[in-house]
């Protein structure tokens, strides 16, 4: 005779069959197959040289193909119309030269003043350029007579003369021969730049000035 007990764990037992089933039947509970791991290669023993894996064949190469050559491009001539003739080459700068100054102005005739020292007398007078003027035993020749220019900062005259000694000739005497004391320019400005050095005498130049105009008397 079954008892209730037993009853009870039968029933139990097949309703935890019939949800086992449920599940199985539902693919909530599935089992999935491992992999099986790759065989590693054993380590050569020692004195055995390593396994060598075979190699796998190369694949052929395609034959190579011949390319044909291409005909060469004709290039049309270039005529000379269509080249631009090369620009002249720049020339340096010259450089600009200074405005020259002003040119003196030169007169005709020249005023000399003349100094005796043992008599302390002067004389003033002109000598017109390229004429001998005799003061006592002195002979002047002037060969230039110039006046300086505006732009100048002293105003100055400058004459360029020749001064010979030579006593006058006496009478039942020759006259003695000339003897150049003085060659050079004078500076009415400075008289002491370029001086007479004589014993005897002393001489400077004035100034400078035009010759006067001859006035020719109309015949009768």
């Amino acid at each position: 005779m079954t008892r209730p007990s037993d009853v009870s764990k039968i029933a139990r037992r097949g309703a935890w069959a019939f949800a086992l089933a449920t599940l199985a039947a539902g693919g909530l509970v599935s089992a999935q197959p491992v992999a099986p791991a790759a065989p590693q290669p054993a380590a050569p023993a020692p004195g055995q040289s390593p396994a060598v894996a075979p190699v796998a064949p190369a694949a052929e190469e395609a034959p190579p193909q011949e390319v044909p050559t291409p005909a060469p491009v004709v290039v049309p001539p270039i005529s000379e119309k269509e080249i631009e003739p090369a620009p002249p080459p720049q020339a340096a700068a010259e450089p600009q030269a200074p405005p020259q100054p002003a040119r003196r102005q030169r007169y005709d005739v020249a005023v000399l003043e003349a100094l005796d020292k043992i008599t302390a007398e002067t004389l003033v007078f002109e000598a017109p350029i390229g004429k001998p003027m005799r003061y006592k035993g002195m002979i002047f020749t002037v060969r230039a007579c110039e006046r300086s220019t505006p732009e100048e900062a002293v105003e100055d005259s400058v004459a360029y003369l020749t001064i010979d000694s030579q006593p006058r000739a006496e009478a039942g005497r020759p006259t003695p021969p000339a003897r150049q004391v003085f060659k050079g320019w004078m500076y009415a400005a400075s008289p002491g730049l370029h001086p007479l050095e004589h014993p005897v005498y002393d001489a400077w130049v004035i100034g400078c000035r035009a010759a006067a105009p001859q006035v020719v008397a109309a015949k009768s």
